[in-house]
């Protein structure tokens, strides 16, 4: 069976809620017949645009796990990844008039950027001049809110490196370079062998941290202990991690460990949280689970049919991210990270339409050459 694209979902749930009545077979039918010439690699249409504003929709998401978090955890910090959208509002006339999303930006602590100056698509390469300072003018609009600013740059060369940590630093950004995309980082990062600023103070809060170190896959390093002394034995300022190794998630014990820096400094410890991308592998995943069950459950990721795009705002999704404990963060809390790094953010794009979901989603690429 061919892939159901999300504009189909959409277009199908649309026309289900306005026209109750109609059978299965009409509403599969109406949607080709309303555009029958539509690739099978485009993105929605944005039919349910009118309904919902997935901009919105995301801020309030993030804005109630902040407040749920913090209920449980005072100085729980949230850090939100490609926000850059999100902590501006557009004018619905003029998209150039833009303000301050100033309840969102209020509700967070911390802002993560991808390929400031390095891994724009691909693994050492910059992006373009024009693209790069509309990042630059997201980063001065956070850091003027008084948000925090991390990025995570991808550079193999050892010049190339050198020159994010400095571009970063004068521009006041917390930044770490990867050698590899995100999801396979299994290793810390070989150069430079000590972290970029490193200090022996002790770190309470994120505004503290002058670097960091992320990390996907705890089993990658054997056992959690040994995943544990392994990163423990640095001076990182902050770790994010992936909470699970293979299928058991990080220990109390394991957290306690990573806490503490070589030297004998605290530190913190983030995990991240895709809060709009469900994966059959996470501990929540029901063996009855699949694409339109539960009906939040939308098409699958391009070249990943182990993780699926969410409609975010629905409330049995929610359920699964916070507010009870059974949810993805009351674990996270309970088992003493200091805050999360809440990714999926531009998943929003994939409901709002007029994107190639292929492309835009598309994994970083190798090395330039």
């Amino acid at each position: 069976m061919p892939p159901i694209y999300i504009s189909e979902l959409l277009k199908r749930r649309t026309l289900q809620a306005v026209m109750g009545v109609l059978t299965l077979s009409a509403v599969l039918i109406l949607p080709q017949l309303l555009n029958a010439q539509q690739p099978t690699t485009a993105a929605p249409s944005g039919i349910g645009k009118a309904l919902i504003d997935h901009r919105e929709e995301m801020r309030s998401f993030i804005q109630r796990i902040a407040d749920y978090a913090r209920a449980q955890k005072r100085e729980f910090a949230i850090v939100a990844r490609d926000a850059g959208e999100l902590i501006i509002k557009r004018d619905v006339q003029d998209e150039k008039v833009i303000s301050p999303a100033r309840t969102f930006i209020r509700s967070i602590d911390g802002v993560m950027f991808d390929g400031v100056f390095a891994g724009y698509q691909m693994i050492g390469k910059a992006p373009p001049a024009e693209t790069q300072a509309a990042i630059l003018e997201r980063i001065e609009r956070a850091k003027q809110s008084g948000l925090n600013v991390l990025s995570m740059e991808y550079a193999t060369a050892t010049q190339a490196i050198d020159n994010v940590y400095k571009f970063a630093m004068d521009k006041g950004i917390v930044a770490s370079v990867a050698h590899r995309a995100t999801p396979d980082l299994t290793e810390i990062p070989p150069y430079p062998k000590r972290p970029n600023a490193e200090n022996p103070n002790n770190i309470l809060a994120l505004k503290d941290v002058k670097n960091f170190i992320y990390l996907s896959d705890p089993a990658a390093f054997g056992r959690q202990d040994q995943f544990a002394l392994e990163v423990h034995d640095n001076n990182f300022d902050m770790v994010i991690v992936d909470p699970f190794s293979g299928r058991a998630p990080l220990t109390k014990t394991a957290v306690e460990t990573l806490k503490y820096k070589k030297l004998g400094a605290r530190r913190l410890v983030f995990a991240r949280m895709d809060i709009a991308t469900a994966a059959s592998y996470r501990y929540y995943w029901q063996s009855t689970w699949a694409e339109g069950n539960p009906k939040w459950i939308a098409a699958p990721y391009p070249g990943d049919p182990d993780q699926y795009f969410v409609e975010y705002w629905d409330l049995g999704w929610q359920d699964v991210i916070f507010g009870n404990p059974q949810s993805f963060l009351f674990g996270l809390i309970a088992q003493g990270y200091d805050g999360v790094l809440l990714e999926g953010m531009r998943n929003y794009l994939v409901f709002e339409g007029n994107i190639e979901i292929n492309k835009e989603f598309a994994p970083l690429g190798n090395p330039a050459k």
